[in-house]
């Protein structure tokens, strides 16, 4: 998810085809920051990174806690990883990877492997991980919480809330710049009013989810 996605997005659902839609990029930047500071403290979103070195940055993921390291210095393991994810680096989990390799008797056999090591030495100090005598490619278990939109993957149930969250907020900013403005002889009518009460149901209804009293997908 991107800044623009919940830009087009929310533009969309108010209706920018017909009318002009006042929301701006800084924005939506402010929108989206006031989201996610509401939707940190229920979501750990979990993430599988591929790296390699003795000491591993990772402040780009931010994350809470690392579950668990693993070895995947072994050739047999590295095609897997070629396979599942298409090649080295720092790559974003997708659950689509796990129903790919599953499709392959061959390579469920090497993941299989990989998943059920033990796991390796390690201490996480801040967004800095380290590991114990080790030097090659591995693969980092984590859980992390976001603090940029980029960090809600798309297979997140969370990544809907946070674009109708946006909205929310984006039609309660738009209820009060408009409520301010009488059009006076005028064939249109602003909708401030309206907007202001969709925007108050809406986030009810949003906040009562990250409370688990209702979650509609």
């Amino acid at each position: 998810m991107t800044e623009a996605d919940v830009l087009k997005y929310v533009k969309t659902q108010l209706g920018v085809s017909w009318v002009d839609v006042e929301v701006e990029k800084k924005d939506i930047q402010q929108l989206i920051t006031m989201t996610l500071d509401k939707l940190a403290p229920y979501y750990e979103g979990k993430r599988f990174v591929q790296a390699s070195g003795k000491v591993i940055d990772l402040s780009n993921h931010h994350p809470l806690t690392i579950e668990k390291v693993y070895n995947t210095s072994n050739n047999e393991l590295m095609s897997v990883q070629e396979y599942a994810f298409g090649g080295t680096g720092v790559i974003l989990f997708d659950t689509n990877m796990i129903q790919r390799i599953i499709s392959y008797t061959s390579y469920k056999m090497l993941w299989d492997e990989l998943k059920y090591q033990t796991g390796m030495n390690y201490k996480l100090i801040g967004d800095t991980l380290y590991l114990d005598d080790y030097n090659d490619s591995v693969l980092i278990e984590m859980l992390v919480r976001p603090t940029v939109v980029s960090d809600v993957e798309d297979t997140s149930m969370y990544y809907s809330w946070v674009k109708e969250y946006c909205l929310a907020l984006t039609k309660e900013m738009l209820g009060r710049i408009r409520g301010k403005f009488n059009v006076e002889g005028s064939p249109y009518t602003l909708d401030s009013a309206q907007l202001l009460s969709e925007a108050a149901s809406e986030k009810a209804n949003l906040e009562a989810q990250l409370l688990g009293e209702i979650f509609v997908l």
